[in-house]
């Protein structure tokens, strides 16, 4: 496809002869063909710096891609920004969740060293007590 556009490109600069249609039909260069990595990579660091290729907005202020303008690239960023947002609050109930299963586990652990301390205090014989200071020892 970039062959014929590039092609179809030289004919239209050959037919123009104040050379204006060259702003506007930019050589493609391989920097363009580069895939957007916030579609291939959600959870990237950095993607507020991502720029679009030229051609996604080759009409200006006519295209129906104009930001400006209400078009589809004000959708586009729209739902990236909305789609960052949700992964931001995905990551602060995860960050939530984190903290207070720590916290439940260090009391679970407490849990069951009281309770064995519990079964040392009560118990009459020397080796069940020897076994509870044990598992005392262990949570």
């Amino acid at each position: 496809h970039v062959r014929s556009y590039q092609r179809a490109r030289q004919a239209i600069l050959r037919l123009d002869p104040d050379g204006n249609m060259a702003e506007k039909y930019q050589e493609i260069l391989p920097e363009d063909l580069t895939v957007s990595k916030e579609v291939t990579e959600e959870n990237r660091f950095g993607q507020g710096t991502s720029k679009l290729a030229w051609s996604w907005v080759i009409d200006g202020e006519r295209s129906q891609f104009n930001v400006e303008a209400g078009g589809l690239m004000e959708e586009f960023y729209r739902i990236n920004w909305l789609k960052a947002r949700a992964r931001r609050d995905r990551w602060k109930e995860e960050v939530s969740l984190v903290r207070h299963e720590m916290l439940w586990t260090g009391l679970w652990f407490e849990y069951h060293k009281k309770m064995w301390k519990q079964r040392a205090l009560q118990s009459t014989e020397p080796g069940k007590e020897a076994y509870a200071n044990k598992q005392m020892g262990l949570w």
